[in-house]
């Protein structure tokens, strides 16, 4: 290849890229949406399915939650191949689904033709509808497993694709969560804007008043902060909070960090 040839290649390979980081954000706009007109939670995980489908090598997916029972419910497949390998594993409690929610870990079937003893009636459907590998990806809020996600491909998957599956899933289940049914007024968004303003407002008091009862420079400040949320399992606005309303004693806050955890 001349210097020319390996120059134009190179090009070819970053924009090729920079497309995908495009696509790729664009996913998680369209997931983390929880507002946008016409959206419900069923849309959300339409739209999870499809980006999944979209940025990996997955041909086929279904998205199953749990109920208030403690059972997994299926809300969306991509397709009825799909939808019926869902109902599969639901009926038989085998499959990536069943055993990604039953640990709580990934669930990785790379090749179908070994998971016959681990899923005897799941593997043969799956083959026979065309799959060759499956992946049952745990979904979480807040560190609490809320559902599965399950990726069917032709062949094995990569890491970065089950990486990716499984932020977008979260991402979505976290949208999912706080979707309303009464529509969002702009009052209401222009109220939430208006929170991070005042938390940003309340933090900077905060940071001030640490300065001040420890003798410490703005920066340092922040940091003992910081230091004293993860000791104290508190997050920065919330000890801000407390520093400003006087439930919480700046001398207190100083006192509690030692130098270890300004190092972490």
């Amino acid at each position: 290849m001349t210097e020319r040839e390996q120059a134009r290649a190179d090009e070819g390979n970053c924009e090729a890229g920079v497309n995908r980081q495009s696509k790729v954000a664009e996913a998680f706009v369209q997931v983390a949406d929880p507002f946008g007109q016409g959206v419900d939670p069923l849309v959300l995980a339409d739209r999870l399915l499809g980006q999944c489908l979209a940025l990996t090598a997955a041909e086929a997916a279904g998205l199953m939650m749990r109920s208030v029972r403690g059972r997994l419910r299926t809300v969306a497949t991509s397709d009825d191949r799909a939808e019926l390998l869902e109902i599969l594993q639901l009926q038989n409690g085998e499959g990536p689904c069943a055993d990604a929610w039953a640990t709580g870990d990934l669930v990785a079937a790379p090749d179908l033709v070994v998971e016959r003893g681990r899923w005897p009636k799941y593997a043969d459907a799956a083959r026979q509808a065309g799959f060759s590998s499956a992946y049952g990806v745990p979904v979480r809020v807040n560190a609490q497993d809320v559902g599965a996600l399950n990726l069917l491909g032709a062949g094995p998957l990569s890491d970065d694709d089950l990486k990716l599956a499984q932020s977008l899933a979260g991402v979505a289940a976290v949208a999912m969560t706080v979707w309303r049914s009464s529509p969002v007024r702009s009052q209401d968004i222009l109220t939430r804007v208006q929170s991070v303003i005042s938390a940003k407002s309340a933090l900077e008091t905060a940071e001030g008043m640490v300065a001040e009862a420890g003798g410490l420079d703005v920066l340092a400040a922040a940091r003992t902060l910081q230091a004293y949320g993860r000791r104290s399992g508190r997050g920065p606005v919330e000890t801000a909070y407390a520093l400003v309303g006087r439930v919480l004693d700046p001398h207190d806050v100083v006192a509690a960090v030692t130098p270890s955890d300004l190092a972490d």
